[in-house]
């Protein structure tokens, strides 16, 4: 019931708390670390595909092309976050040049499109509205007679009055 009670008893949410901010603090060294070796993964990944092309001319000699297509799906999986054996099939199905550049093809966003409802409005008009309403965008294409591509907007898309009159999808 002395004192003696309190010094021996050591918080357990102390104990959290640092941990926690340890957790944190490897974490950001970490993530530090990864971009700097992100590069290096980068370089290696195209060296590999460079001597993939031209396997008999530019291969270490103490190497197979089963060595060099390892590597190159754990320096793909490390720089893409792709899982293994998703990776194996993709490489199954194209050659490595070909794999990498359908990989980089999957990490770029697409754009953000709309389709008019043509029962409600016209592209043309829905556009002329759209633009008033700073809204930065083009037709999609010849082959699509109601659809928009959106490059900027000041105004949330999913939320203008016209959205919500049903004048467009997204």
């Amino acid at each position: 019931m002395g004192g003696d009670e309190d010094e021996d008893n050591d918080d357990p949410c102390d104990e959290d708390i640092e941990t926690n901010i340890a957790d944190k603090r490897d974490a950001a060294i970490q993530n530090l670390l990864s971009k700097e070796d992100l590069g290096i993964i980068q370089m290696r990944i195209k060296e590999t595909i460079k001597v993939l092309s031209n396997f008999k001319e530019l291969r270490d000699s103490e190497k197979s092309r089963s060595d060099y297509m390892d590597g190159l799906k754990d320096d793909v999986s490390a720089c893409y976050d792709y899982n293994k054996d998703l990776l194996e099939l993709l490489f199954d199905l194209f050659a490595p040049s070909e794999c990498l550049e359908f990989i980089e093809a999957n990490e770029n966003a697409r754009p953000m499109t709309i389709r008019t409802n043509t029962i409600k409005t016209k592209r043309k008009d829905l556009a002329k509205v759209l633009i008033q309403r700073g809204v930065s965008l083009d037709p999609i294409a010849e082959w699509s007679k109601v659809g928009l591509k959106i490059y900027e907007s000041s105004v949330p898309i999913g939320a203008t009055p016209e959205y919500l009159a049903g004048h467009y999808i997204l």
